[in-house]
């Protein structure tokens, strides 16, 4: 790993101190010759520049202890002319997120050609502060870390800085998986112009928080009294007009005017552009997933998707965003001054996918369907298997199981999985969780007073077993057994005299319905789920105690759930300690039992159930039950394993295209939801990918 450099940061005296800061570390040589290389560790993030080239940008994340070491080959961008220099912009939020662990802020890098090591931090590398960006800013989300707000009268490199060596104990590690996928994807053209101006009446949403960051010890967020520009606040308090429309660029806006730009198909990376200040000027950059009209709309997500820019008069900026991003619409407004836009475009940071499955349909729906799912694939198997690339790209387990089965199927490796489980692996409970708990997203800070999904760490223990099984079977399995037996025994607390979970503590999460509100005392999506996992531990690890412990659970629940014609989601518990069925249907119940309750589908007693399952309880007489049908998470991933199990190949089409099909035509990737509410590219959408029927793959 690292041989000499010493992990550095500038000094703090405050934890307000420590938010939110950006360095800047410069090194030149005379020559890169002789097999160099350039070895970088960072919290929290870190972009590299090789004479004047952009490099590669990191860290590949990591659990909390730990960094991961990205590795360069200096050769490929020797500099002939002159000296040879490496610009590394690094990052310490020093905030608490689902993007990240919280940890003390620190870079580390060294120079190695021949096998020795020529520079190294906390010997070598110029640090400066870097003041072009402003620090007092508002979140971008409560998920992620700050908004980019840039002065660009400031210099990068001013003054420099001395650094102090942060003894952190951090352990690095080999980064694991293959750098992003980088392309330059210029637009040329805007769809829409028009004015605006401010309203000083007008009802607005401050900011897109989905929490109060000060609801929650150290969080991290500045005071609003500290900050001096809210550009999300701004664009939402203005009176918009479109009286012309689209055009070529470059365009000139001045104060109160803007342009949209449409990139066709949501893209994931770091968005750029140039121009020519012919003012003094302030100018705000609005992006955005969707927009239903060629006005700028934000979406329907809590970010607050903006960048602010305060370029003097005369100045040429050629800026790109400092983290990546996803958008589709990115809109100029001027709020002050004069600026000519001459370019704009989008710096790709995304999984390669060179060597993935290409496979081609008869139905064109479908062939344009799987296209979308690698999109959105690539956009969330960077380092780990995400949620989204824009709000908060977190590691969600669940969302792992289905995303995995979508990597393993496209390149039949596990590159990015291995990653993913190898963190979990690294997890260390310091308090936050009960024994045996792990955190629900990962690499993480726990909130919402520690909360955790036990349904998701059963999630997690099915996905360790089939990449045992399935994608990995030449791994060594002892290696998970703390984690997925941990697992076990936290829950085995919670088991009845029935043999059944009851009450699961903390957020007990079916799926996005009423589902999730039906989970008092005993309930029984959870309880085959639990079966499922006792069955697959069981196969694994050898326990045929479990396998028995499974099939109880199963003919317990079975019994007490259905009803004669579908089962039912929970039952409470009566003062004398016996158990009413309730009259709670949600239709993800069935799919769970069905893919883990062991139930003979073909029995007489299921009939009516399975008529419901093929037409999608169309046609389902609730009479006085309770009924929810599915949402899109889970719910609908759980009907189509079902559906695919069962072959229904021509419902799993019909499905599939009901529910994606008009997001491939709208923005080229698949949804987090039907409608377009929250993220627009969601990991564990591109595993729709693995059960379309009519496919001829290349292998």
């Amino acid at each position: 790993m690292l041989k000499k450099a010493i992990p550095v940061w500038v000094e703090c005296k405050t934890y307000k101190d420590k938010l939110n800061t950006q360095l800047v570390f410069r090194e030149t040589m005379d020559s890169f010759s002789g097999n160099c290389k350039l070895k970088i560790a960072a919290a929290d993030w870190y972009k590299l520049y090789i004479n004047g080239k952009y490099a590669g940008a990191g860290p590949s994340r990591s659990a909390w202890g730990y960094a991961r070491v990205d590795e360069y080959d200096l050769s490929q961008y020797e500099n002939t002319d002159g000296k040879n220099e490496i610009v590394v912009y690094a990052a310490g939020f020093y905030c608490k997120s689902l993007t990240s662990v919280w940890q003390d802020s620190f870079f580390a890098a060294e120079i190695i050609c021949n096998d020795d090591v020529i520079k190294y931090t906390g010997r070598d590398f110029e640090c400066f502060i870097n003041k072009r960006r402003i620090r007092n800013t508002e979140r971008f989300s409560v998920q992620r870390y700050f908004q980019e707000i840039w002065d660009e009268a400031a210099d990068d490199c001013g003054i420099p800085v001395k650094t102090a060596e942060v003894k952190n104990g951090v352990k690095f590690i080999p980064r694991g998986v293959p750098f992003a996928y980088s392309e330059c994807k210029d637009f040329y053209s805007y769809v829409s112009k028009g004015t605006f101006e401010e309203n000083p009446g007008k009802e607005i949403r401050k900011n897109a928080y989905s929490f109060d960051p000060f609801s929650e010890s150290q969080w991290g967020a500045f005071d609003e009294s500290e900050i001096e520009y809210f550009p999300f606040r701004y664009i939402k308090s203005l009176d918009v007009s479109m009286p012309a429309g689209g055009g070529k660029l470059p365009v000139t806006l001045s104060e109160g005017q803007w342009a949209m730009i449409d990139m066709d198909r949501i893209n994931a990376g770091f968005l750029y552009w140039s121009g020519v200040a012919n003012a003094d000027t302030d100018v705000i950059v609005a992006f955005s997933e969707s927009s239903d009209s060629e006005v700028f709309e934000f979406g329907n997500i809590n970010m607050q998707s903006v960048f602010e820019y305060i370029i003097p008069n005369g100045k040429t900026v050629n800026t790109e965003s400092f983290e990546p991003y996803t958008a589709k619409y990115v809109a100029f407004f001027v709020k002050k001054g004069s600026i000519t836009v001459n370019n704009m475009g989008l710096r790709t940071f995304e999984r390669d996918m060179t060597g993935v499955r290409r496979c081609s349909f008869e139905n064109p729906k479908s062939a344009k369907l799987y296209e979308a799912a690698l999109r959105t694939f690539a956009h969330n198997a960077v380092d780990i298997l995400m949620d989204c690339p824009s709000r908060e790209r977190s590691g969600w387990l669940c969302d792992s199981y289905f995303t995995a089965k979508a990597e393993y199927f496209f390149f039949g490796n596990t590159c990015v999985e291995d990653a993913f489980l190898e963190n979990y692996l690294l997890y260390t409970n310091r308090g936050e969780f009960p024994e045996g708990v792990l955190p629900r997203c990962y690499p993480s800070d726990p909130h919402q007073n520690n909360k955790f999904i036990p349904q998701w760490d059963m999630w997690y223990v099915l996905e360790v077993c089939d990449y045992l099984t399935n994608r990995n079977p030449g791994r060594d399995k002892d290696i998970f057994m703390p984690t997925v037996f941990g697992v076990l025994e936290f829950l085995e607390k919670y088991e009845n005299d029935l043999g059944l979970l009851e009450n699961l503590p903390s957020w007990n999460f079916i799926e996005w319905s009423s589902a999730n509100t039906w989970t008092k005392d005993i309930n029984f999506p959870t309880n085959m789920l639990y079966a499922g996992v006792l069955e697959n531990v069981a196969t694994v690890y050898g326990k045929p105690k479990l396998a028995a412990k499974a099939d109880l659970i199963r003919k317990t629940a079975c019994d007490m759930a259905f009803d004669g014609e579908v089962f039912a989601d929970n039952a409470v518990k009566n003062p004398d300690g016996t158990y009413t069925r309730t009259q709670n249907i949600s239709e993800a119940c069935q799919y769970y039992t069905i893919l883990f309750g062991g139930i003979d589908t073909k029995e007489e007693k299921y009939s009516a159930l399975m008529k419901h399952i093929k037409t999608g309880f169309a046609s389902f007489d609730k009479g006085d039950r309770e009924f929810c049908p599915i949402n899109a998470f889970i719910g609908l991933y759980l009907r189509m394993n079902v559906l695919a199990n069962l072959g229904y190949d021509e419902t799993i089409v019909r499905d599939i295209d009901g529910f994606f099909g008009a997001m491939c035509d709208k923005t080229g990737t698949l949804w987090e939801c039907k409608e377009p509410v929250g993220s627009l590219d969601h990991g564990f959408a591109s595993y729709v990918a693995t059960v379309l029927p009519g496919r001829i793959c290349d292998r």
